[in-house]
């Protein structure tokens, strides 16, 4: 039959790069940042058409970050459960995975809309504990290396708008914001090729895709890194000309505007997002009005319907059916847009609770640490992701999911390590595992010096 000709011919063509690929990754060296490297650049490009590309629930992201664990087995398997710097991650990752597990179950049970996707509320804590294993053995010069990755994301939204490939803006809108943090940082090296091109990118998201939350988590992210490295001694130095820049910007913005009496909707910039606004003003009953009202009613109704099992959840998969001012607005397939919310409602009391715990303890830690100079980007990165988790789906899709959970798991173990490194240096670790800056030493240090890299929220 001509159609199990093809699916035969298929399935060998499959089963030959899958064979290729585990080649590579057994023989080449570095295999394990190559293959990392080939997942999260196309997805930081492409966003959701590069995520679903495979075969619910298997996809060529997921396979990749997979096979780049098995690459490095050997490297992190031995310190997967004796590292204490992740002991808190990791006991929280082995709760999501347990308990992610009978939420699965009563999802197909339920017959619930793809109840095989809420595998990854429990599978990326776990990707994201072995991630931060992993990276914990790297060195701080070869991470170093791939600090051009974080350039990719304002790339990817000019790709996106260019070529008109479907857009997430709230996944575009976090890969910018941890690229913008570790943006601010560089800057205060003298560096702000890395920020000029992060906000490029932001802009034009704003003006073509019409939302408030992307750039809203973009600012957040570089607003908590710059006031991070504020408050730990670090000065932002003098105005550089980027700012002066961006005020030339805005002025030369404001002023044509005034005097070509143009729609707001024209407005370089943030026209799209005065779109959206103009949208809501001119029609009170539509989404775009009544949007974070919306979301509030979502929420409630989640937290309802989680009350009813607050040790189990929902289970996965299970849709939200809310109207507002007597109108279905809200796909009925989708989440409640919140991804602490969403962790109560599918798994959960618990589970939700320890994520809580999780991000908390992630924020003090780096805030602790905000005297070493990647710190307080880790903490900025880590602030994106919140601000992206408490208004959209962050931790459980996969396009936003996994570089939210690399991040999460890295920014809390990778504070000033490897600790060794720094010692011979000249640094004193103190007591909670991070580093006290040597005297004389913090202030001059350039961005070759630095043992962590800014690459490092990709996974890499």
């Amino acid at each position: 039959m001509p159609g199990d000709a093809d699916q035969l011919f298929w399935l060998a063509f499959a089963a030959l790069c899958a064979a290729g690929v585990v080649l590579l990754a057994v023989c080449l060296r570095g295999a394990a940042s190559f293959l990392w490297t080939a997942c999260l650049v196309p997805l930081f490009l492409l966003g959701r058409t590069y995520a679903a590309v495979g075969v619910a629930p298997f996809y060529l992201m997921d396979c990749l970050a997979a096979l780049a664990l098995l690459a490095a087995a050997c490297t992190w398997a031995p310190r997967a459960f004796s590292e204490e710097r992740l002991r808190g991650f990791r006991r929280v990752a082995l709760l999501l995975a347990v308990v992610t597990v009978p939420a699965v179950c009563r999802g197909i049970a339920a017959d619930y809309p793809d109840p095989l996707k809420g595998v990854i509320l429990g599978l990326y804590p776990v990707v994201g504990w072995l991630a931060a294993t992993w990276l914990l053995t790297r060195a701080g010069e070869e991470l170093i290396r791939l600090r051009w990755v974080l350039y990719v994301p304002a790339l990817g939204v000019l790709v996106q708008v260019v070529f008109h490939v479907p857009m997430t803006s709230a996944a575009s809108g976090l890969y910018l914001a941890i690229a913008g943090a570790f943006g601010v940082r560089m800057r205060c090296l003298g560096r702000s090729r890395l920020l000029l091109v992060t906000l490029m990118g932001a802009a034009l998201l704003t003006a073509a895709a019409s939302k408030r939350g992307p750039l809203l988590a973009v600012l957040a992210a570089m607003a908590a890194t710059a006031v991070a490295l504020r408050t730990g001694g670090r000065r932002l130095g003098r105005w550089p000309v980027l700012s002066l820049s961006l005020v030339a910007l805005g002025l030369v913005t404001a002023v044509s505007y005034s005097a070509s009496q143009q729609r707001l909707s024209d407005v370089p910039v943030v026209g799209g997002l005065a779109t959206r606004l103009e949208a809501g003003t001119q029609d009170p009953d539509s989404e775009a009005a009544n949007n974070v009202e919306l979301r509030f009613v979502m929420w409630q109704e989640a937290l309802k319907e989680a009350g009813k099992e607050p040790l189990l959840g929902a289970g996965t998969g299970r849709p939200i059916d809310v109207a507002f001012e007597g109108q279905p607005l809200n796909d009925l397939r989708s989440g409640p847009h919140n991804s602490f919310v969403g962790y109560v409602y599918y798994l959960g009391w618990p589970a939700g609770i320890a994520l809580v715990f999780l991000v908390a303890a992630t924020l003090c830690r780096t805030w602790r640490a905000r005297h070493h100079p990647v710190a307080s980007a880790w903490f900025g990165a880590t602030v994106g992701v919140c601000v992206t988790a408490l208004t959209n789906v962050a931790l459980e899709v996969t396009f936003i999911g996994l570089p939210s959970w690399l991040v999460l798991a890295c920014a809390y173990a990778r504070i000033g390590v490897p600790l060794e490194r720094e010692v011979s240096r000249g640094s004193r670790p103190t007591a909670a595992g991070h580093l006290v800056p040597a005297p004389g030493g913090s202030d001059a240090c350039t961005e070759r010096s630095l043992p962590t890299s800014p690459a490092v929220p990709t996974g890499s």
